[in-house]
């Protein structure tokens, strides 16, 4: 899945899905360039990102990202980073 995001007034989380299948890819993409000022949290909704029980903020503009779900053992992945 994609995600685009068109935010200009404040800031937005995103919950990643609470049982995803191996292989589960999402993308995101900050058309306007408003990461900075609106950051994108990345809710890891229980599951870990980059081995890490935490959740992830977004706060570069124009960042655009996919996280692959590998697994229970090491959770959410960067795949790409632009």
């Amino acid at each position: 899945q994609r995600f685009f995001f068109f935010f200009s007034a404040a800031q937005a989380t995103i919950q990643l899905p609470a049982s995803p299948l191996s292989g589960y890819a999402v993308t995101f993409l900050d058309l306007n360039g408003t990461f900075a000022t609106n950051k994108l949290t990345v809710d890891r909704n229980g599951q870990e990102i980059m081995n890490l029980a935490e959740n992830m903020s977004a706060t570069i503009n124009h960042a655009a990202f996919t996280l692959v779900y590998t697994g229970a053992t090491n959770g959410w992945k960067l795949l790409e980073v632009a």
